[in-house]
């Protein structure tokens, strides 16, 4: 496939209450983020500390301003803590999605690489259960190809309202299917994980739309194509590690290291990375931290790759790097600590600052963007009242539906529809949280239990439709159940009435909100009629009345407050070809890249979805590139 992008990158070589809350109220949202200062400067926080350390509202640390010094200083590492001296021609810091797939890549090209990874290799465990790549080989032989690869690119680039960076969002879509052929080509024959038609993987469809010709989707101006592989958390029959069961995407990369490692890759178990090795304003290396406490030295002749995952479980980085999270958690009384996500500790995201590169300024992306919307149908689109109950959105619009519930007043978010259910959820797009026609089984549950539901305050449980949202606690979890077992996933509680009044009463609505909530439906049902939302916009294929018995609800609690979700998305700024730019961006530093949630450009708000899965495959593709990038210099 031809690739202009890929082509000029290769020729331009030749080749994350108190003081602190206070602090996040008011300087933070400046929001300038540059870590500019490179390496080991006698203090990275300014001269306004106070006594006790703490940071001063409106002080610079390392180029950002905050609340508090999230950064320090990169370690000095002295000669006689190291025990180990490697020479190779690239170093890749962090061994998950993006790292394996640059050391792959690399050393499929020839390059000697050496892989530093924190967890051990009887542990080692990757996150996640979705693939994006578009125009694959594998994938279009499913029925799902085609795409105009441009049009694709400038979907992410709207939906990241112009805050990505169009060259490094084309380096994925360009070459995703280059990265997920060359896997395919290599998972042994003992693997089922892409037998579709025996059940281990899906490709996640819309209804009704199981074919290539039929997208890209579109609702309220969002397009969405299927492209997605989601292997469903089922687990390879035939080890694949002695004594272990192992996630399938943990099993792809275990593939993936295995070839790398065939052409002379060498990962380094149970090493941390603590710092750089600086030839001036150059980097020249990386230093990885043993168990025992020792050094590695690598000197790397051709770069070091930082690709050791996102922040989210950096308190310090998400208070201050995650203003808009951090002052939406201190207006609730959550604290600094509580913000802890279960993801990465920012060390490449330090790295980079330390070498004199910068963060993408804020507001910063994370994956905090759920649904907004209650019940188990996914993003489909229901009429949605908030505490008062008003309707406040345009439902289509699933992309922005977290960010509008959080806005409204504190208190229930509530969805109700009647029983022509399915004809909204069959109307949904492919947004992250969509209702999954890929999995019929999922599908085939949640009806089943909407018919068991009688009427009454109890409600009853009733499983989700969308495997993104639901199970992804578990992805990361070789012991999860596969999706659509009897024991996978949890429930949703789901109200029956034979009247509208009832179901709002059940569902937690009383006095004026009541009221108001009665009006709401009465008025958005004579908008469904006349055939066009004069409110808000909403596509006139789904404005569907909700006057037919039984009725159904669901609701959620808006606590005016947002965690990082899975992972933070944003990183450092690189150019074109992923070298990590100086903080005034005059120039990339020499020797150093960034790729994965390090990697920063890629999101503008939040999570946009074309497609589920492109986080994953973003880190995939841009690991791959980083690699073919790095060896040809």
């Amino acid at each position: 496939m031809k690739n202009s992008t890929k082509v000029a990158a290769m020729d331009r070589r030749d080749f994350m209450k108190g003081a602190a809350v206070a602090a996040v109220g008011t300087a933070a949202l400046a929001g300038l983020t540059g870590c500019g200062s490179p390496q080991k400067s006698e203090s990275a926080v300014s001269s306004s500390s106070t006594d006790n350390g703490a940071v001063a509202p409106g002080v610079t640390v390392g180029g950002s301003i905050c609340g508090e010094d999230w950064l320090g200083v990169m370690p000095e590492i002295s000669a006689d803590e190291v025990s180990e001296e490697v020479d190779v021609d690239i170093v890749v810091l962090g061994g998950g999605h993006a790292g394996t797939q640059a050391a792959l890549s690399a050393a499929q090209a020839g390059a000697k690489v050496a892989v530093v990874e924190a967890q051990s290799e009887g542990e080692y465990v990757c996150y996640g259960d979705d693939i994006c790549a578009y125009n694959s080989k594998w994938i279009t032989e499913q029925g799902f190809g085609g795409y105009n690869l441009g049009d694709i690119t400038a979907e992410y680039c709207r939906r990241g309202l112009g805050r990505v960076s169009p060259a490094i969002i084309k380096l994925f879509v360009d070459n995703s299917a280059e990265m997920f052929d060359n896997m395919v080509s290599i998972i042994p024959d003992t693997s089922d994980m892409l037998d579709r038609e025996g059940g281990r993987c899906i490709i996640q469809t819309a209804y009704q739309k199981d074919k290539g010709s039929d997208y890209p989707i579109e609702q309220s101006g969002y397009k969405s194509w299927a492209t997605t592989l989601q292997t469903i958390q089922t687990v390879n029959p035939t080890e694949v590690v002695a004594g272990r069961r192992l996630t399938r995407l943990t099993e792809w990369e275990t593939y993936a290291r295995r070839e790398a490692e065939e052409h002379g890759a060498t990962w380094y178990w149970e090493t941390s990375a603590e710092a750089l090795v600086m030839n001036g304003e150059d980097v020249a290396g990386a230093y990885g931290k043993k168990a025992d406490g020792s050094y590695i030295k690598f000197n790397a002749t051709k770069g070091v790759l930082l690709a050791t995952g996102d922040f989210s479980s950096n308190p310090k980085m998400v208070w201050n790097l995650l203003t808009d999270v951090a002052e939406w958690a201190s207006r609730a009384g959550v604290q600094e600590g509580e913000l802890a996500g279960g993801g990465r500790d920012g060390m490449g995201h330090k790295l980079g600052c330390w070498a004199g590169g910068a963060i993408e300024p804020h507001p910063r992306p994370s994956m905090n963007t759920s649904s907004g919307v209650p019940g188990p149908w996914g993003t489909s689109a229901f009429l949605t009242l908030n505490a008062k109950g008003k309707r406040f959105m345009n439902e289509a619009m699933a992309q922005l539906s977290g960010s509008a519930a959080l806005r409204q007043p504190l208190g229930i978010i509530g969805c109700v529809t009647d029983s022509n259910y399915m004809k909204t959820v069959q109307g949904a797009g492919l947004d992250h949280g969509a209702p999954n026609w890929g999995f019929m089984q999922g599908m085939e549950r949640m009806q089943s239990e909407m018919e068991a539901l009688t009427p009454g305050p109890e409600g009853g449980s009733v499983h989700g439709v969308a495997i993104a949202g639901v199970n992804e606690i578990n992805t990361h979890n070789p012991n999860a159940e596969p999706y659509g077992s009897e024991k996978s996933g949890m429930g949703n509680t789901v109200f029956m009435a034979n009247t509208i009044e009832e179901l709002l009463g059940y569902m937690g609505y009383e006095g004026e909100a009541l009221q108001t909530a009665l009006e709401e439906i009465e008025h958005y049902n004579e908008l469904c009629h006349a055939g066009m939302d004069s409110d808000f916009g909403k596509d006139a294929s789904l404005m569907i009345p909700v006057e037919t018995a039984p009725f159904y609800g669901s609701v959620s609690n808006n606590e005016g407050s947002v965690r990082t979700g899975l992972v933070t998305l944003a990183g450092l700024i690189t150019d074109e070809n992923l070298n990590v730019m100086k903080a005034d961006r005059s120039a990339p530093i020499k020797g150093l890249y960034a790729a994965g949630n390090t990697l920063g450009q890629r999101y503008g708000m939040g999570y946009a979805t074309p497609s589920a899965g492109n986080s994953i495959g973003q880190a995939m593709t841009h690991g791959y590139v980083a690699g073919k990038i790095m060896a040809a210099l």
